[in-house]
């Protein structure tokens, strides 16, 4: 028994075909059918059953040497890939810039990247997004990661922005609060509520645009620490806004402690999670290959 032998029986037995098994693979028919049959010899059953009408399919004694050959067939793929990457030279560096708050998108990419170019320097960096942007007009960063809003007043001069994700800002309560069973919330709902905010440019921009329409809320803190945040909210302790791309992979989202509820009666405001380049810069192989897979990953997501 050899390796082409079982990789044999794998691809005949994917298309039931020994011709497009050899086809595939670069082979004589009469090579893979001999091979196939010194194989069922040696191992005394029959793999698969060949007829003009139904092509090569397995018998049930074939079906489980088959399960094993599959096994065989992806370790010997693993084998290549890890070979692969020892012997990767490909070196250089990648720094990314990014607000605290969306660190998450890009953790899972990160890892992918890091798997395919183990030897590729990665740094990354939370800051507010003007600080972001000042990276990428400086040529500090290669590339950020923000949310962007039209209504902000920021300067773009020489920034590309590519929306990833557009978003809706929604209110987000304890699902102990009695706000957490009404289907919407009108700004008038939540003046008497206490905020607690996360200390970001928009949220920044959001919370005074909404003191200035309506009344001050009392605010309980402003913190950069989105776990501190939930905490105060998940303990019904106060409120927030925020938008619902940034929140939905927040365990206590996730598992009902806090509710997302949409916000109505309010005007609509457009914000969208993008990366930020310079347009005055080529993007290397490496940061194109990793906007790659954070896009994969918010696709998957």
């Amino acid at each position: 028994m050899n390796i082409e032998q079982l990789l044999y029986i794998v691809e005949v037995a994917k298309y039931s075909s020994l011709s497009i098994a050899a086809q595939n693979l670069h082979v004589t028919q009469s090579n893979i059918s001999q091979s196939i049959t010194n194989l069922e010899k040696e191992l005394g059953i029959k793999v698969l059953k060949r007829s003009r009408g139904h092509g090569a399919v397995p018998t049930d004694e074939g079906r489980i040497i088959l399960k094993l050959a599959y096994e065989v067939q992806k370790k010997l793929e693993e084998i290549k890939m890890t070979a692969n990457l020892l012997n990767s030279t490909e070196v250089g560096e990648l720094k990314i810039s990014s607000l605290p708050g969306l660190m998450t998108f890009l953790v899972k990419a990160i890892a992918s990247f890091r798997h395919d170019y183990p030897h590729v320097n990665l740094e990354v960096a939370d800051k507010s997004g003007s600080a972001v942007i000042g990276d990428i007009r400086q040529h500090k960063t290669d590339i950020g990661l923000i949310t962007y809003s039209s209504d902000l007043n920021i300067n773009m001069e020489g920034i590309a922005f590519e929306a990833l994700i557009e978003g809706k800002q929604k209110v987000y309560v304890s699902k102990h609060s009695p706000l957490a069973i009404l289907g919407t919330i009108t700004p008038h709902d939540i003046l008497d509520q206490t905020l607690v905010t996360y200390k970001g440019e928009f949220m920044q921009y959001f919370v005074q645009d909404f003191f200035q329409k309506y009344k001050p809320l009392k605010i309980l803190f402003t913190s950069n620490n989105m776990d501190g945040v939930l905490q105060a909210i998940k303990e019904n302790l106060a409120i927030t806004f925020a938008p619902d791309f940034v929140m939905k992979n927040y365990p206590l989202i996730i598992n009902g402690d806090i509710v997302p509820i949409d916000l109505v009666y309010h005007p609509t405001v457009n914000i969208s999670l993008g990366l930020v380049r310079s347009e005055n810069k080529h993007l290397s192989t490496f940061a194109n290959k990793y906007i790659h897979y954070l896009k994969s990953e918010i696709i998957k997501n």
